[in-house]
Order: structure tokens, then sequence, then C-alpha cells
């Protein structure tokens, strides 16, 4: 199977995290793969959970909720068809990595 996507850098604020993660949790027993904007070109869908936007939020500084940082993701392919990691680089340095089944995402 080709890579899910290629890697890109995602500039996000609070306040986008946050309604991202509204929506992850509106649509919990039916995941969305969610349009992420990369710095350059069109957005790219994301099979990426509520707890990964959790730990991206807490990268961010809600009195400060239009300020923007830098998101680096990724995908490596699982040994399955259709199965992975996304990697989530977060500002500070440190990452997430969350397993992810692309047939349990659909677009939103």
């Amino acid at each position: 199977m080709a890579t899910a996507f290629e890697a890109f850098v995602s500039p996000l604020c609070w306040q986008q995290v946050s309604l991202l993660l509204d929506t992850v949790q509106y649509f919990e027993d039916a995941p969305k793969l969610l349009s992420l904007p990369q710095e350059q070109g069109p957005s790219v869908p994301v099979p990426i959970t509520a707890d990964t936007l959790k730990v991206m939020l807490g990268c961010l500084d809600e009195q400060d909720a239009f300020s923007r940082k830098s998101f680096a993701l990724s995908w490596e392919d699982g040994e399955q068809a259709g199965n992975g990691v996304l990697v989530v680089g977060m500002p500070g340095g440190d990452s997430v990595r969350q397993p992810a089944d692309l047939s349990l995402f659909s677009p939103v």
C-alpha cells in the first residue's frame, strides 16, 4: 500500500487544535480523517485521535489562542496494508507515536 501521506509541517494554534479535538470527540464512534493545514500546499487528511490532539493542545497556550506553533507529521507504514503509525513531532522536540488502522477512519 502507498504511504497514507507524505511528511509535512502543520502550523496550528490553540483554537484550531481545540476545534479539531471537539470534532474528533463528536465522531468518537466513527473516526474521521481530519484535514490539517500544511505550511505550503493543500490540507492533508490525517488519521488522528483525541489522545494525540490532547497532547498537541498541551503544547499550546490558551491565553495566546491564535499564536501558531509547528507540528511535524509523518506516517510509518505497518506490516499489514492500511496499518501504521502516525508520528507527530511536537514544537518542544518530543513526539507522539499513534498506531492507526486506516480502514477505521473515513473522510469528514
